[in-house]
């Protein structure tokens, strides 16, 4: 943001909508008295910015190239929106629903392109459950890649207390850049639902399943079931969610 010696200007330069130089800008010039000169076109036309709606809603943007596009054809006339989730509310000015086309927009946790060119946006909505002795990552590749997931959808990834120093299990996260929840045998032994039991890992943790338990806290329901591989078991569920432009 640049602001005239004077302080009458606050002008954004550089990343308006994605880094938050427009309302920088507004915050700047309410603080000196001036006035923000705000020029990104889908401002000054009062039309829907999709990239600075998905920056405030912590969504992943798939292709920023196809972010690019969408702003510049809500200028011309209405955009379609497909979602997963259920969408609080009316549709800001710029978009409609829809589900093909030539462009469109879609919300979701899975790696989906309804239209000839998807702008895709996840939010970060599933819990990731881990048991694991070694292999980590390579079972949960196997598992979003099987069952269509993109892997910005994961928001955290959880697992019993006896975990939480597993140095395989700490590096997987920090390199994913997912936060990690630890939880006690008797937590998890309160979470209620059909899991898939095992006397061994019950004789071990104390509890009869990690990996579905522990995705599960939390969540509103089981999206992907126990799945094992060389001594790592994972399971994903999905967090309640909707759609707000508000």
């Amino acid at each position: 943001v640049v602001v005239d010696e004077g302080g009458q200007f606050a002008i954004p330069i550089l990343s308006g909508h994605l880094g938050g130089a427009n309302d920088l800008a507004r915050e700047i010039a309410a603080l000196l008295g001036g006035q923000a000169v705000i020029t990104t076109a889908t401002d000054v036309n009062r039309r829907f910015s999709v990239d600075e709606w998905s920056a405030r809603q912590g969504l992943y943007i798939d292709d920023m190239a196809a972010a690019k596009a969408v702003s510049a054809a809500i200028l011309e006339g209405p955009v379609p929106v497909w979602s997963d989730f259920p969408i609080a509310g009316d549709l800001p000015a710029g978009l409609e629903p829809g589900e093909s086309g030539p462009l469109g927009i879609c919300i979701s946790w899975r790696r989906k392109f309804p239209f000839d060119r998807t702008l895709l946006l996840v939010p970060p909505v599933l819990r990731l459950g881990i048991g694991c002795r070694r292999g980590t990552s390579a079972l949960v590749d196997q598992l979003l890649a099987e069952h269509n997931v993109h892997p910005a959808a994961v928001g955290a990834v959880a697992t019993i207390d006896l975990k939480k120093d597993e140095t395989g299990l700490l590096d997987f996260c920090r390199d994913r850049g997912w936060p990690l929840s630890c939880y006690s045998a008797e937590e998890l032994a309160a979470v209620e639902g059909d899991f898939t039991p095992s006397d061994f890992v019950r004789s071990v943790t104390g509890v009869d399943n990690v990996c579905e338990r522990a995705a599960l806290l939390g969540a509103e329901r089981l999206l992907v079931k126990k799945t094992a591989r060389d001594g790592v078991t994972a399971a994903l569920a999905l967090n309640a969610w909707e759609v707000r432009f508000g």
